[in-house]
């Protein structure tokens, strides 16, 4: 299909539209990111401040952007686009053997929402990746790239098959696995005190709110370390934990 004289490539089904100021504009900016069809009112269009090479702006209606993204909070601005080149777990690490890294591994992790915004605090904290599971977890989409405002442009993720097999390849690069769990002996703060664990490569396993880190991952980590809360409070949701937990071992 030609729109607007670009080739839309139908056959992708995981194209998406991208909403919201922010993260429209990140992902203009970002060179890596195809486009094809930039909707936006003529308000918005008018305050821009940047100039737009990639795509030819659609002026319309809010009502006529809804319509045709088949979604209502978009700020007046909609971007149709596909999905980011999938990374190289291996080949990023073997290209970035010099820098001192943190990643993000989420376990059976499936919310849009939450996934977004730990893709925001990953960026908060300069975060090198985010790795999850291929076949269990959301492939960018509209909820995912709103929540994370923009972020989603600056933190690579990491798809892969087997997590356990990718804590061994991180441990090849010299990487600490850290495992958050309630019902660990320590917590991060102890840990940060007392061990220079924070202080190289290191990967945070996070798991599900409800389930936690499954068994077998949670024995592959080298430790695992909790967040001292209340114990009136079972547990903090996925994304607010790892907000915490990065700004403990950045401290």
């Amino acid at each position: 299909m030609i729109k607007n004289n670009m080739i839309i490539d139908k056959s992708n089904n995981n194209n998406y539209w991208i909403i919201g100021k922010h993260s429209v504009e990140a992902a203009l900016n970002n060179p890596n990111r195809v486009v094809y069809r930039l909707c936006l009112t003529k308000e918005n269009f008018e305050k821009l401040n940047f100039t737009i090479t990639k795509v030819k702006p659609e002026i319309m209606s809010r009502l006529e952007i809804s319509k045709l993204a088949n979604i209502n909070i978009h700020q007046g601005i909609a971007l149709f686009t596909k999905p980011l080149e999938k990374q190289n777990l291996n080949k990023y690490l073997k290209n970035n053997m010099d820098l001192t890294q943190t990643f993000i591994i989420l376990d059976q992790i499936t919310d849009s929402q939450n996934i977004g915004a730990i893709i925001r605090s990953a960026a908060a904290f300069s975060v090198s990746g985010i790795i999850m599971l291929d076949k269990n977890s959301p492939n960018e989409n509209s909820t995912l790239s709103k929540a994370a405002v923009g972020t989603l442009e600056k933190v690579p993720l990491f798809k892969v098959s087997n997590i356990v097999q990718a804590i061994n390849l991180l441990k090849k690069y010299n990487f600490w696995t850290v495992g958050l769990e309630a019902k660990a002996i320590k917590t991060l703060k102890e840990i940060s005190e007392t061990s220079k664990i924070f202080s190289g490569n290191l990967a945070l396993v996070m798991g599900s709110e409800s389930k936690g880190i499954r068994k077998l991952i949670k024995n592959n980590c080298d430790i695992t370390a909790k967040i001292e809360i209340k114990n009136s409070v079972e547990s903090l949701n996925v994304s607010v934990a790892l907000a915490i937990s990065l700004y403990e071992i950045n401290r």
